[in-house]
Order: C-alpha cells, then structure tokens, then sequence
C-alpha cells in the first residue's frame, strides 16, 4: 500500500565527528528503520556512500577501522592537526597551538591542500568501491559546492569516488575536485545538513543526523583570526539550524567534545551515534507509520515546508530532475 513512500537519510558534515554516523546506520539496520535514499555532506558522504554500496552497517564499519588504523592513514598526517582533549588553556598551550596554526596557514598559502592530491585519491579508493552511483545498492548522492559559481551541486550520477572526493573537499586541507567544468569542494560549506536536497531526490521523509559544533565554548578574543574564526562559526551555525528545521527525525550524537581530526576515537563516536539514535528509535517510527498515511492524501510536512526554498519544477515525486551541476 505504501510503496510509494521513502525515507530519506542526510548525513551531515563534521570531520571525525562524523563517524558516529556509523552507530547510526548500526541501529537504523537493527530496528529495521528504512532508508530509501542516502543523501551525504563531507563525512556525511564517504560514510553514506560506503553504506549505500554494502547496504551493510558491519561491513561499513570494519572498513572505516581497518582503514583509519592503517600506515596509509597515518601518512595524512591528521595528527599533527588534532588537540589533546585534556589540553588547558594556559601559555604553553597556546604557544603550540599558535605554531600548529602557523605551519599549516604557511603551507596553505604555499600549496593548495595540506593534504596532496594523491594521497586524497588513494584514501577515497582504500574506502570506496569503483563504482558509478547509479551501481549503488541504496539511491545516493553527495552534496559538494562551486567555489566559482558559488552554487550547491548535487552529484547523483557518474563516479561514487569522485562524487565523495568533491562533497569531503575541506578548502586548504584538501585539495578541490573538477567535475564537469566545475571546481568543487566540500559541501558543508553551503548545505551542513543534507535535507533539502534529500528532499529534491523524492524523500517523503527525512532522517537527519547532526555531527557537527561550529560554535566552540567561548574564549577570550584576543586577536583577529579567533574573531574572524568565531563570527564564521556564528554564520555556519545559523545556516545549519534553519537546515535542520526541514528534517522529521533530528539526531544529534553528542560529540562534540571530539576534536576534529581525531579520526582515533572512532570506536567512542561510533557508541555516541548508537546512543543518539536509540533515542530517536520511537519517534522514527511514528513519523514513518503517520507519514505514510500522509501520503495518500498527499502530505508531507517537510516537502511542503521546503517548498519555498526549492525551484519551481524541481519538487517530484519520487524524482529529481535538476541536471547534475
């Protein structure tokens, strides 16, 4: 009877933060929460794009550890980037943070990513099948942004691998993808939280996950880049909360407190985001049982909220009809 309708699942950006999308996937599979289509940001979407290939939350998992455990990661040096999470604020620690920052702004300004472009490929091939999205065993896409243009691109055709490598391209610490005369990078800087395309791809219903913390705990702005790094976090933060408003079912696991390139706490955001949508387990399946009702009447509270931030002609059912750029 319900054939018709689908749930939608946006993976938000965040770093390492975004590994709890993995306890994530965990508890949607045990409960048996549908997912008909996967729609990712950065992390969002390496994580969704490995998942929609295996259809399998274990197998996703195994791949992210055995990999993130690896002497080829290790080589992209994420660890010099993290910050002890037991670090205080005091002189010393300043000082080291002042020269981390200084030694990577210096190489951004000298090179285009801190990370090379081939280290980036073969990272993307050590966790990504070769595989045309249109393969996929779950529908997917990968939001990515024109840094030319200035535009949202939802990439949902062509190459799985290029399509995440463009959506994960963080600006100065990896380097920007070209597709199709576009140079792309990572889409959090546009859309934080994936919903609104989910909803462009025919989504009935959204379930979104939320990694990520633009505004840190407040600290004494005692020079210009901390000032100009906080105002930048206000406006990000801004721009994610009214994202999030589209969505149905909102989780939010709480991870903050990981920094974010400390890919090694892997296993403590994967039990985060298993905590984070046990909690959401309930609600999930009420939305779905009322939405689905809804639906032969012909609502739907997020398409018919997003409306107004989607192009005339682009709202389907079931299908999404912009071009790829």
């Amino acid at each position: 009877m319900f054939e018709g309708f689908k749930v939608g699942l946006a993976l938000g950006g965040g770093a390492a933060r975004g590994l709890a999308h993995l306890g994530v996937l965990k508890v949607l599979e045990e409960s048996e929460i549908p997912v008909d289509l996967i729609v990712g940001t950065s992390i969002g979407a390496l994580v969704g794009g490995v998942y929609a290939t295996t259809r399998s939350a274990s197998a996703t998992e195994r791949r992210f550890l055995d990999f993130i455990f690896s002497k080829e990661f290790q080589r992209a040096k994420f660890d010099f980037l993290k910050e002890s999470r037991e670090a205080r604020p005091g002189l010393f620690y300043n000082f080291i943070s002042l020269v981390k920052k200084g030694i990577f702004f210096s190489f951004s300004m000298a090179k285009t990513s801190w990370i090379s472009a081939q280290q980036f490929e073969h990272n993307m091939n050590a966790l990504l099948d070769d595989v045309s999205i249109e393969e996929t065993a779950i529908p997917f896409a990968a939001v990515a942004a024109d840094i030319e243009r200035g535009e949202e691109v939802i990439l949902h055709q062509g190459s799985l691998r290029r399509a995440v490598s463009a959506s994960s391209a963080v600006p100065g610490l990896l380097p920007p993808v070209p597709i199709d005369g576009r140079l792309l990078i990572d889409g959090g800087w546009i859309s934080k939280i994936p919903v609104i395309p989910a909803l462009r791809l025919g989504a009935d219903m959204v379930i979104a996950v939320d990694v990520s913390k633009e505004i840190e705990d407040a600290a004494a702005f005692r020079n210009g880049l901390n000032i100009m790094v906080r105002a930048n976090a206000l406006k990000a933060e801004a721009l994610k909360d009214m994202q999030c408003r589209f969505a149905d079912i909102l989780i939010e696991p709480q991870v903050d407190h990981v920094h974010w390139a400390d890919f090694s706490a892997v296993e403590e955001c994967v039990a985060l985001g298993e905590e984070a949508a046990r909690r959401k387990i309930g609600e999930a399946r009420q939305r779905i049982r009322a939405g689905r009702w809804g639906s032969l009447l012909g609502y739907s509270r997020a398409r018919r909220l997003a409306r107004a931030y989607i192009r005339k002609g682009e709202l389907k059912s079931g299908s999404f009809r912009g071009q790829r750029g």
